[in-house]
């Protein structure tokens, strides 16, 4: 009722445009409170196509992942009584059970940290990024609702690859506004694109990397969809190059080997290979000549210092574990680190702070190797939980959602080395939806 009347009083005041969005905003309410899986499927798009988000909801004073997230607790919270089994499963779950771990050794990680502000600023970041795999657990519940997660992962990478494209198309940015986004230039002066990211591009490309690499499995492993999701397949692929991103193009290539490798025994898997091999043929004299010369950095062949530069980031970052190798520096406390003057001579290093470029020596940096063997624990129970339901399937289905999903989630992780992704939306979100993978896996055998 109140609700009503706050409508109708800004279109009695002459301001339509607001009373049409109060409208919406409470009719977006009304659903979320009567089904809170609406509003996990919105922070799981929005976990990708941040920079859309923000286009739409920047006037907001607070940020609409974070306010959406609040509202979808609440929705949980109002929706108690028919959740109470989900959120106790989700307690019990290994992987939130190792987030809350990692999150408690964080906050005593801060107190020896020296930097005190960055790392309650981290924590915060860490706490947020928690909640998504407690809402994956509890909202979804059903093998459909996790399968439209897994859409989830596609759709956006789908629609990233297509901004990317018309960015790179009209030299701007369409919806991008941070600098890490809008300013990173190749060594060759190429501007990239982030698509529909607001990371920097390169991470950008590792979150379209999933949606790729989880449709090219599924249409790998069922004839579903199959058309639709090559031609997923090949959007995203073209999109990847234009990113100019290295470490998603060795990360592709090598799971792109390991499904080809899966598959080898398949009627048709000769000639599938020949025909694949001749469109990339055909595709070479579409790929821009500065993208061949930035993979040349890998053999020495362009004047790139970037590789050189993180090289420089692993070696201080190892140098700072030693000191501190149980608790770590602190959450976020890298940077502070890095800029100290007895680093001042090696190759690369600049004045201002730059975070470690590999996520799994980060992490152990950070928090060090009792909160590193709780995140890393927290990966390896969500690949433990793909591989149970790929061996035990409670239907084909399932089994090819987790297929394609352990592909995902592996190019993730190996595109990671080369990445600071542990305060990363995906990094919590993929574990958090191979959890509910599983734990639906589980029911619909308990329930046989």
């Amino acid at each position: 009722m109140t609700g009503s009347v706050s409508v109708l009083l800004a279109g009695m005041a002459g301001t339509a445009p607001l009373a049409i969005g109060l409208g919406v905003a409470l009719l977006g309410c009304v659903a979320l409170l009567a089904q809170p899986f609406l509003g996990l499927a919105t922070l799981a798009v929005f976990a990708h196509l941040d920079a859309v988000e923000k286009t739409l909801f920047g006037f907001l004073p607070v940020s609409a992942f974070k306010l959406l997230s609040g509202l979808t607790v609440l929705a949980i919270l109002l929706n108690g009584p028919r959740l109470r089994r989900n959120i106790h499963d989700a307690l019990r779950e290994p992987v939130i059970v190792a987030g809350v771990c990692l999150v408690a050794i964080g906050f005593v990680s801060a107190i020896f940290a020296e930097d005190k502000a960055m790392a309650l600023s981290s924590l915060q970041k860490l706490l947020s990024l928690l909640l998504l795999p407690f809402l994956v657990v509890v909202l979804a519940d059903t093998p459909r609702r996790v399968a439209l997660l897994i859409c989830v992962l596609v759709a956006t990478s789908v629609a990233s690859a297509l901004i990317l494209g018309a960015d790179f198309a009209l030299g701007v940015q369409l919806f991008a506004q941070s600098d890490a986004a809008t300013t990173a230039r190749t060594v060759e002066g190429v501007s990239r694109s982030s698509g529909g990211s607001d990371y920097n591009p390169t991470t950008a490309a590792s979150l379209m990397l999933v949606g790729v690499v989880v449709a090219l499995s599924h249409a790998m492993e069922t004839r579903q969809r199959r058309v639709l999701l090559l031609m997923a397949v090949a959007i995203g692929t073209g999109a990847l190059i234009l990113s100019f991103a290295r470490s998603a193009a060795l990360s592709f290539s090598v799971v792109a080997l390991l499904i080809g490798w899966r598959h080898r025994h398949a009627r048709f898997a000769v000639p599938v290979a020949g025909l694949v091999l001749l469109m990339m043929i055909a595709a070479l004299p579409l790929i821009p000549a500065e993208y061949w010369q930035r993979l040349s950095s890998f053999f020495g062949g362009a004047a790139d210092h970037t590789l050189g530069r993180r090289m420089t980031y692993n070696i201080i970052g190892l140098d700072l574990f030693t000191r501190n190798p149980l608790l770590g520096l602190g959450p976020g406390n890298f940077v502070h680190h890095f800029t100290d003057p007895e680093y001042r001579h090696l190759p690369g290093r600049t004045m201002l702070g730059r975070e470690l470029h590999n996520m799994y020596l980060s992490v152990l940096v950070q928090y060090g190797l009792i909160g590193g063997a709780a995140y890393f624990a927290m990966l390896i129970a969500a690949m433990r939980h793909l591989g149970a339901v790929i061996r035990h399937p409670a239907s084909e289905a399932m089994r090819v959602q987790a297929v394609a999903l352990r592909f995902g989630l592996f190019a993730y992780l190996l595109v990671s080395l080369f990445l600071p992704n542990e305060y990363t939306k995906y990094s919590w979100l993929l574990p958090g939806i191979a959890a509910a993978l599983h734990r639906c896996n589980r029911l619909a055998w308990e329930g046989a």
